[in-house]
C-alpha cells in the first residue's frame, strides 16, 4: 500500500518559553538542541536566540521514542541538552540515554522546566519491576506491529532465536494495534515489544519488554 507522508510543522513563535528556560541553563556554556519533526524547522532560530543570550547552542536534530541517536551523537559537546516539544517521554529517553541535564520547552503550554533526577528513579524502577516479573517467563510473546514506521520482522526473528537459544519457547504476534486487549488469553509469560516503545507503558497483564530490557533478561 503506498503511504503518502504530509510534513505538518508547528509554527507558534517559540522565543517565550525559550526566555524562560534562559534562567534555568545559565550554569551550562553549551547546550545541545534536539526536538521531534514538527519542530525541526525551529531550531536554527532557537540556536539564534540561545547564542545572542550568549549560550553556545549545538543543534543535535531530531529524536524518536526509539532512537535518541541523534542527541548521542553531540553528547561529548555539550553540557545539557534542551528539548523542544511536548510530553516527558523523548527528553525523559534523552536523559536516559545520555546521563546528562536534559531541560524542555514546551512550545504548546509555555512551560519550561527539568528532567529530574526523581523521574529518572520512577522510570528506572518501572523497568526493574517488568525485568523481575520476566525471569520465571518460559514462554514469549514477541510482539510485531504492521504499521508503517513501526514494522521489524527482522528484529524479532532474532529475537525469537536469541530466546530459543536458551530453551524458552518464542511466538511471533503481528497486528497494527498492539493493545492489552486484543492480548488478553494468550498462554504467555511475558511480551517483548518491537514495535513502539511507549507499549511497555500500557497496563498488560504480563510484563512487556522493549529489545533492550530483554537483553539484560537474557
Amino acid at each position: 500500500m503506498e503511504t503518502l507522508f504530509i510534513p505538518c510543522e508547528h509554527k507558534a513563535d517559540i522565543t517565550p518559553v525559550l526566555k524562560k528556560i534562559l534562567s534555568m541553563i545559565e550554569n551550562y556554556k553549551r547546550i545541545g538542541l534536539v526536538t521531534t519533526a514538527q519542530h525541526l524547522s525551529q531550531l536554527e532560530k532557537a540556536g539564534e536566540f540561545l547564542g545572542n543570550s550568549g549560550v553556545e547552542a549545538v543543534v543535535g536534530g531530531q529524536v524518536l521514542g526509539c532512537n535518541q541517536e541523534a542527541a548521542a551523537a553531540i553528547e561529548g559537546k555539550v553540557d545539557a541538552f534542551l528539548y523542544i516539544g511536548s510530553g516527558r517521554f523523548h527528553p525523559l529517553g534523552i536523559s536516559l540515554k545520555t546521563e546528562k541535564p536534559v531541560f524542555v520547552a514546551n512550545p504548546y503550554s509555555g512551560n519550561a522546566d527539568e528532567i529530574s533526577q526523581e523521574e529518572r528513579e520512577r522510570w528506572l524502577k518501572k523497568k526493574k519491576g517488568r525485568i523481575t516479573r520476566s525471569l520465571t517467563a518460559e514462554k514469549f510473546g514477541i510482539l510485531v506491529s504492521t504499521k508503517e514506521g513501526q514494522f521489524n520482522l527482522k528484529q524479532a526473528r532474532e529475537i525469537q532465536k536469541q530466546l530459543e537459544v536458551k530453551g524458552k519457547k518464542a511466538i511471533l504476534f503481528a497486528g497494527v494495534e498492539l493493545s492489552p486487549d486484543r492480548l488478553l488469553g494468550y498462554d504467555i509469560g511475558c511480551w517483548i515489544n518491537t514495535a513502539c516503545p511507549r507499549l511497555v507503558d500500557d497496563e498488560f497483564d504480563k510484563a512487556v519488554l522493549n529489545p533492550d530490557e530483554m537483553e539484560l533478561l537474557v
